[in-house]
C-alpha cells in the first residue's frame, strides 16, 4: 500500500493500481519499446504480487499510521514479491525475468538474512530463465528494465505526493533515465506534463484512493484524474 499522509487523514492507493499507471505511461512513451506487448505487460502488472497484501490495511498501532510498502513487514513481503515474479513467469518468461531483476535488486547489498536468501534464489531463477529468452530479448534487458524502473519511478512520483507538490524527497530533484533529468510540472491539480516531454500525445490517467482518518475510519472512495499535456 502507498501511504500519503495529511493533516488528519492518509491517502492509500494500492500497489497494482499505481503499477497499472506505469503500463500506461509506456503505451505512450515516444521511445521505441521493444518486445512492445511483452513490455506493457509487464510494467503494468509488475506488483502483481501486492493484491493480496492490500486487500486489507495494516495498521501500526504506536505510530498510529496505516503502515506503507517501505515499512511492511519482511517476511511477508517478500513473499509476495516472490509470488508475484512466479505469476508473471508463468505468463511469460521476459516479464518474470524483468520482474525478478527489480525485486531482487531492492536487496542487492544485504549480506545476511531473509532478503539476502530472497536475492540468491532470484538471481537462480534468472539464470534459468535467461536460457528461455531469445537473443533479441537478451540483447533489450538493460535498455527495458531502466524503461520498468523509470515508468514506476513516474507514477511513484505522482502517488506520494500531492497535487501541484514535487515535494517527496526521492523525487525532489527530478527523475533520471538515461542520464537525463525529467520532472513533473504541473499546471493546475488535475492537469500537468512531462518537462522534458516524453510522451506521443496527451492522454489521462486514474489513480483509485481510499481516504481514511487517524482512526481508521474510511472516509472516502475516489479516483485521482489527471491529464497528462505535451
Amino acid at each position: 500500500m502507498i501511504v500519503r499522509p495529511q493533516d488528519d487523514r492518509f491517502i492509500l492507493i494500492k500497489q497494482l493500481d499505481h503499477s497499472l499507471v506505469s503500463g500506461v505511461f509506456s503505451v505512450y512513451w515516444k521511445e521505441m519499446i521493444a518486445p512492445l506487448s511483452q513490455m506493457i505487460y509487464t510494467i503494468s502488472y509488475h506488483d502483481i504480487g501486492w493484491v493480496t497484501l492490500d486487500e486489507s490495511v495494516l495498521w501500526d498501532e504506536q505510530k498510529n499510521r496505516p503502515i506503507d510498502f517501505l515499512d511492511y513487514p519482511l517476511e511477508p513481503k517478500i513473499r509476495a514479491y516472490r509470488q508475484g515474479i512466479s505469476i508473471m513467469e508463468k505468463q511469460d518468461a521476459y516479464a518474470g525475468y524483468l520482474c525478478s531483476m527489480h525485486f531482487s535488486s531492492f536487496f542487492k547489498n544485504e549480506k545476511s538474512g531473509i532478503g539476502r536468501a530472497f536475492f540468491l534464489e532470484e538471481r537462480s531463477r534468472q539464470e534459468r530463465l535467461w536460457k528461455q529468452l531469445t537473443q533479441r530479448e537478451q540483447e533489450r534487458v538493460s535498455d527495458n528494465f531502466a524503461l520498468l524502473k523509470f515508468f514506476d519511478d513516474l507514477s511513484l512520483a505522482l502517488c506520494l505526493n500531492e497535487p501541484m507538490e514535487n515535494r517527496h524527497p526521492w523525487f525532489r530533484e527530478g527523475i533520471y533515465y538515461r542520464d537525463h533529468r525529467y520532472q513533473w510540472v504541473w499546471e493546475d491539480k488535475n492537469h500537468l506534463f512531462l518537462e522534458p516531454n516524453g510522451f506521443t500525445r496527451p492522454f489521462t490517467i486514474h489513480i483509485p484512493y481510499q481516504m481514511v482518518s487517524r482512526d481508521g475510519e474510511v472516509l472516502k472512495d475516489d479516483i485521482f484524474i489527471y491529464h497528462i499535456e505535451i
